[in-house]
């Protein structure tokens, strides 16, 4: 490899690390909102059930989709 290559590919490295440091900035997302999806009546019922959504691994998707302020699950 010559001094050349070396160097150019240096000048390379460099551009690419400010193009990425300038630019992660603009990738800040908002939160959303902490809400039950699944309305009041249906998380109320579900989340006082024996077969408790908001503890229940297997269905801890459901909890964080549809009831994630009941189960407490918001991120």
């Amino acid at each position: 490899i010559s001094s050349a290559e070396l160097d150019m590919f240096f000048y390379i490295v460099c551009a690419l690390f400010l193009l990425n440091a300038f630019t992660t900035e603009a990738a800040v997302t908002t939160k959303a909102p902490c809400v039950d999806r699944g309305g009041e009546a249906y998380c109320s019922v579900h989340t006082g059930a024996p077969d408790y959504i908001c503890t229940n691994v297997m269905k801890y998707y459901l909890a964080s989709q549809l009831c994630a302020k009941s189960c407490g699950v918001c991120v």
